[in-house]
């Protein structure tokens, strides 16, 4: 499952621990965790098997799951096919919309203002003329809260120009929140981000523990918002990270969701 990164224990003993618990919840990142990068976003598909685990768990007493992203509500439910009537919580635009209403209530003080639309469409229009006149190999996405321009696939030289000069737009429009990604830069006018979202959560349904697994820059909002020793923050891939753990890919994502589910349906039997 790959390295600690800081607690001496096992990640495996620390998934059983957190298992054993009367409440846990699990929260996980979609794209470079449930579904490998690909260069069309729309493609991102979940390793067979994983989204089924995720419904094991949330179908057991005691366990709560989410699927966190950056992607926008109705997006992500489209790609996970995770339907509305499901117990899985789905929370996009890092936070600022849910499935759950409490995450929702929750996460209102973050809601994006008439002020932050007009801020929003003015950035819109400049990045669709960017990206048209100069940079006409990357992609553009519209989210409720944001504009994203995605370069995965293309040369690294004209990705990084195209990155460059989307942040010298963002400069032009005070108070949007830049976030870069791997091969993506998104432009947000929301204020809401991931740890906010998964903590309201969690105090929602009382959890003991906390499980969160993310690989991108904007999962460290949820990393280092989870600092009891009962919680399980784990790293996706490469780069500097605040969580706990760390494994190599989105196969060992799938290979550690399966040991959690049996660990959490030994500790938790469906009656």
């Amino acid at each position: 499952m790959g390295p600690v990164v800081k607690d001496q224990e096992p990640l495996s003993d620390a998934v059983a621990r957190a298992a054993s618990v009367q409440s846990l919840l699990v929260a996980t990142d979609y794209d470079g965790v449930l579904a490998p990068l690909v260069a069309d976003p729309m493609q991102a598909t979940p390793l067979p098997g994983t989204i089924d685990t995720l419904r094991a768990l949330a179908a057991l007493p005691g366990v709560h799951v989410a699927v966190v992203s950056g992607r926008d509500l109705e997006t992500l439910r489209t790609l996970t096919g995770i339907g509305e009537e499901e117990p899985l919580v789905l929370i996009g635009s890092h936070g600022a919309e849910s499935s759950s209403a409490a995450v929702r209530e929750a996460m209102e003080a973050a809601a994006v203002t008439p002020d932050d639309e007009v801020t929003l469409a003015g950035l819109r229009s400049d990045i669709e003329a960017l990206v048209s006149e100069h940079h006409p190999e990357a992609n553009v996405e519209h989210k409720s809260a944001a504009v994203v321009v995605h370069v995965r696939g293309i040369p690294r030289e004209a990705g990084d120009a195209a990155i460059a000069d989307a942040r010298r737009v963002a400069l032009d429009h005070p108070g949007v929140k830049v976030l870069k990604g791997k091969s993506v830069l998104e432009l947000s006018v929301s204020h809401a981000d991931k740890g906010s979202a998964v903590t309201a959560l969690g105090r929602h349904v009382g959890a003991a523990a906390r499980l969160y697994l993310g690989d991108d820059v904007t999962d460290e909002d949820a990393f280092t918002r989870m600092r009891r020793p009962e919680d399980v923050t784990v790293k996706v891939g490469t780069g500097s990270t605040a969580a706990r753990y760390r494994v190599d890919d989105e196969q060992a994502v799938a290979e550690l969701l399966t040991q959690l589910h049996q660990s959490c349906a030994a500790a938790h039997p469906a009656s």
